[in-house]
């Protein structure tokens, strides 16, 4: 019974992620991350605006990223991240960018692939522990070499290697790494228990550069996004953290499902 009830779960998302990629006039614009917002204030329409824009308006180098690292488990996410990724970095062009909780290299590699596609250059840094560590809502696959199959994904998109350390983000050569530059977008992706979470929050809020961008994954149930089937609302532990912390003190500009996105305007 559990089996079939998974399967139908299963068929109803595929089928309703295809609608989400039928051609729609409604969205069918090209407009910047701030432009989406402003034309979308909801949460609902905003992620399908972006959905839309994977699939009819994003470069087609975006699109087959995304179906690359859609396949033998290489990345997570949902299509329209890609999406708000490409709008954000063509609108914002962040010189310095740093992912915590890099896995293997989907977000890391596709901020690359954007500043290429762009024509700016784009200092990509993570910190990761490249191991199959997970937390209490996450398992990764074991028997891999983390570090080489990310820069192996690099390279099969012609993109220069990252600046990586390999370090939990709560080890003090990590917060230290942090803490000595002045980010012009931070991406928190690591572990999801609240504590780490907020640890991760505080030390990235202080050491953002004036205009600089926090995007926070897996954190909006606390809000009004309704996720439709193949979607996601997020974790408890970074939840609490945009609830709790990041609405409160920094600038809120924006969401797409369960990324929200924040900006440092007025400085540290």
């Amino acid at each position: 019974m559990f089996f079939f009830l998974k399967l139908l779960a299963r068929i109803r998302a595929n089928f309703d992620q295809k609608l989400y990629g039928v051609s729609r006039k409604k969205f069918s614009k090209d407009m910047s991350f701030t432009e989406a917002v402003k034309q979308f204030p909801s949460r609902n329409d905003l992620y399908n605006y972006m959905h839309h824009y994977l699939w009819h308006i994003a470069p087609k180098e975006i699109l087959q990223h995304r179906r690359y690292f859609s396949q033998d488990m290489r990345g997570f996410g949902e299509d329209a991240f890609h999406a708000m990724w490409w709008t954000i970095f063509r609108e914002f062009k962040p010189k310095l960018v740093l992912e915590i909780g890099v896995y293997r290299g989907q977000v890391c590699s596709l901020w690359g692939l954007i500043s290429k596609l762009n024509g700016f250059k784009c200092e990509v840094h993570g910190i990761s522990p490249f191991s199959p560590a997970g937390d209490h809502v996450s398992n990764y696959l074991a028997n891999l070499d983390y570090l080489e199959d990310t820069l192996e994904s690099h390279r099969k998109f012609h993109l220069l290697e990252p600046n990586f350390m390999s370090y939990y983000s709560t080890d003090k050569k990590a917060i230290d790494y942090i803490r000595c530059h002045k980010w012009d977008l931070i991406y928190i992706d690591g572990n999801h228990d609240y504590d780490v979470v907020l640890s991760d929050y505080l030390h990235c809020k202080d050491s953002l550069a004036k205009g600089g961008i926090l995007v926070i994954d897996d954190s909006s149930l606390y809000t009004d996004y309704i996720p439709p089937s193949f979607s996601f609302a997020g974790h408890i532990g970074p939840s609490r953290v945009v609830e709790n912390f990041a609405m409160k003190e920094l600038d809120f500009i924006g969401a797409v499902g369960h990324n929200n996105v924040f900006m440092n305007k007025n400085g540290n």
